[in-house]
């Protein structure tokens, strides 16, 4: 099975699992598995580090890099017909980043790992 990571899934996975929804937890866990981490994702990440919301034990692209080779991610850059998807989404929530995973997991035709409350809401399958 294919499934796009959300920000705070890959977070947690690197530094909480124990927080991840038991059904997503499962999923990860799975070998067979791929998962997807999109560019979206280091952008947010690299942002809120520049910010101080997020603390990094190093520069984010060291830090990125050295997670998503030893979590065996399989990196997704952002893609136009991501994008243009987005002004096709209804309006349930106005975070960009979110908004962009949201089209990232549509145009992948993957499910989205998140425990995000305003994901369910979009035409996206959602695992927790």
């Amino acid at each position: 099975m294919k499934l796009l990571l959300d920000t705070q899934a890959a977070l947690f996975l690197w530094i909480a699992p124990e927080r991840l929804g038991r059904n997503a937890r499962v999923l990860i866990e799975d070998p067979t598995n791929v998962l997807f981490f999109s560019q979206v994702s280091t952008w947010e990440i690299c942002l809120k580090n520049h910010l101080g919301k997020l603390p990094l034990p190093d520069t984010p692209e060291k830090y990125l890099r050295k997670r998503i080779q030893e979590s065996d991610l399989t990196y997704e850059p952002i893609s136009d017909r991501a994008l243009f998807h987005t002004a096709d989404l209804p309006n349930h929530h106005s975070d960009p980043f979110d908004r962009l995973l949201i089209s990232t997991a549509h145009s992948l035709n993957v499910p989205i790992i998140s425990g995000d409350r305003h994901f369910p809401d979009y035409p996206v399958d959602v695992i927790w």
